[in-house]
């Protein structure tokens, strides 16, 4: 694509001085069109890569090598379920949710992640569903490098 770009632009290079002033105009703005298609052009595999890549820059680095282990609603704690079945009736629509568990200072910690949140580690509990407060920076951090064993184990995503 970009050789018949060049081709295209040498060619209107030469001939220019025998194009009218109207057909000047037209044929730069095909001109600029054409650069400016050949050079956001893409596959269909980097357009898909590009969006995996954008999708997973904005998540956390402890969350892009989590396992799948998605489990049935009936399978977790109660509270999860009752959270969980709030958040399917009242999210806004194209909402995306994503509940993890993970090991953390020797004790599970469930974690649901908004994939449109601007409040990172706003919804971490501990087993019994008693919101896990990380205040401050440094606790953040810790539960950033210190946690391990994450699985994805539901996802909400609304319609």
């Amino acid at each position: 694509m970009p050789i018949i770009v060049l081709f295209y632009i040498f060619a209107t290079v030469i001939y220019l001085k025998y194009i009218t002033k109207m057909k000047k105009s037209l044929f730069i703005y095909l001109l600029f069109a054409a650069v400016c298609f050949a050079m956001t052009s893409c596959s269909d595999d980097e357009r898909r890569d590009e969006v995996r890549v954008d999708i997973l820059g904005k998540a956390p680095i402890f969350m892009k090598k989590s396992s799948m282990e998605l489990m049935a609603k009936k399978d977790l704690p109660n509270w999860l379920a009752e959270k969980i079945t709030d958040l399917e009736k009242n999210a806004p629509p194209a909402a995306l949710y994503e509940v993890y568990l993970c090991r953390w200072k020797s004790q599970s910690i469930y974690y649901i992640y908004d994939w449109f949140s601007s409040c990172h580690m706003c919804e971490v509990y501990d087993v019994d569903g008693k919101k896990v407060e990380l205040n401050g920076t440094e606790d953040v951090m810790d539960f950033s490098n210190n946690s391990t064993d994450w699985k994805c184990i539901y996802v909400i995503k609304a319609v």
